[in-house]
């Protein structure tokens, strides 16, 4: 499969998504009409386990507290509370889905946004990552997003950010063909910067 999250593009993954060690969200493709099906997990800001959708069906869903729309070419799933859009998925081609956007949280609570953006001169993607609240932190700079990859793909077991020297989290995205690529978060810098790589 090839799979598109914000602006990074990746080839030949298993549509495994993992965020803080949990492999939270799962795209396939369905075995008789290759629809494109979602498997996602979904917290809240404390990190409870609020609902699970397994393969475009609800497992459960406390207060039905999500709604999940499907077609040939787009799934959506919402936040009924807040109207806010969890995730929007796309099929773009064969074999090939696009996650275009989303506001969600992960089993340890971080709120995790993807957003489509084109970030000039740089390989990397950044998306904003807020535990509880807007960021109001400038995106890292090229020379910051410099730093943080090369503390990332380093054999040490712990970097820091280079605007905070807050210690850096990192999960693993899906693998991008030769190239580990991994969602680093700062959270005290309220931001998150996609690094591709081998760390």
């Amino acid at each position: 499969m090839q799979l598109t999250i914000g602006s990074s593009r990746m080839s030949n993954t298993d549509g495994v998504i993992t965020v803080a060690d949990d492999a939270q969200i799962v795209f396939e493709w369905g075995r008789l009409d290759s629809k494109l099906l979602l498997t996602m997990d979904l917290y809240d800001y404390g990190g409870n386990h609020i609902a699970r959708l397994r393969r475009n069906h609800w497992t459960f869903n406390d207060r039905d507290r999500f709604a999940f729309t499907t077609s040939a070419t787009r799934i959506s799933l919402v936040d009924t509370r807040s109207s806010e859009l969890v995730l929007e998925a796309r099929v773009v081609g064969d074999d090939c889905a696009a996650v275009t956007g989303g506001v969600f949280h992960s089993s340890d609570g971080r709120q995790i946004e993807i957003a489509v953006e084109d970030w000039a001169g740089t390989e990397e993607t950044q998306t904003t990552a807020t535990p509880a609240a807007e960021s109001t932190m400038p995106t890292f700079t090229d020379r910051e997003i410099v730093l943080i990859r090369d503390a990332v793909t380093s054999s040490q077991d712990t970097a820091e950010c280079p605007r905070c020297a807050a210690p850096l989290t990192r999960s693993r995205l899906p693998r991008a063909t030769q190239l580990d690529t991994w969602l680093v978060s700062c959270i005290m810098c309220r931001r998150n910067v996609v690094i591709r790589g081998t760390p």
